[in-house]
């Protein structure tokens, strides 16, 4: 055999061996070979607009489900704020008395006297009023018709009366058709209860307590309360 065939004969042989050593790598690694599997997919579904024909749960019940799941009592509700209001009781738990003669106010309050004030009368304090400037503080029954505050009377605070009443304007035609009163003078009005006291007698026909007493008097009494004037 010559040279040449001899070396082809060998080439030959060396690639074979290359390829049988290749197909047993690649063999040993597809049989070492370890398979991973594929994580698995946890598919989440989306909330979906609900049908037309579908009934959701009301307000009520789910709100009773979550008390349920949660064990929780139901909510206790809230009472509003109660309103910090002073209740004056009606005019005819309260009655006014006035004693000219002992020149005192007694105040009752559902039939028991409550306080008694000190008063001053007009100048001229016997006999009841007649007409306008006779300086007589009037006698019988009337009512607290307004409040006046301050600003509104000349004197602190006052009770104005509903004079003159009925009476009085009788006693006034008596007096007017009699002659003892002219036709030119007035029956009289403005009567109050009012503040400013002095001690004496000295307003025009109207009722003058101590301005602490008024006040008093003026927190306590509601429009309408009965006056009754004594002798």
């Amino acid at each position: 055999m010559s040279r040449r065939a001899s070396l082809n004969w060998l080439d030959c042989i060396h690639w074979a061996l290359l390829f049988l050593l290749a197909a047993f790598f690649s063999l040993s690694l597809i049989t070492c070979r370890q398979v991973v599997p594929a994580p698995s997919v946890v598919v989440i579904p989306l909330p979906s607009e609900s049908s037309p024909d579908q009934v959701l749960p009301s307000d009520e019940v789910l709100a009773k489900k979550a008390r349920t799941v949660l064990d929780l009592p139901p909510p206790v509700p809230i009472a509003p704020p109660m309103k910090d209001e002073v209740k004056i009781p009606p005019p005819e738990a309260w009655k006014i008395v006035v004693s000219k003669t002992q020149h005192k106010l007694f105040l009752y309050q559902q039939g028991e006297l409550l306080k008694m004030y000190p008063v001053d009368l007009g100048k001229n304090p016997k006999g009841p009023k007649v007409h306008q400037g006779d300086m007589k503080t009037p006698e019988g029954e009337y009512r607290v018709v307004e409040k006046r505050d301050r600003g509104q009377t000349q004197f602190y605070l006052a009770f104005l009366l509903n004079y003159p009443n009925e009476a009085d304007r009788q006693r006034y035609e008596t007096a007017v058709k009699s002659g003892w009163v002219r036709n030119d003078v007035g029956i009289g009005s403005l009567i109050e209860i009012h503040g400013e006291g002095m001690g004496w007698d000295w307003t025009k026909g109207c009722i003058a307590l101590k301005n602490s007493h008024m006040q008093e008097l003026f927190n306590q009494i509601p429009v309408g309360t009965p006056v009754w004037i004594e002798p």
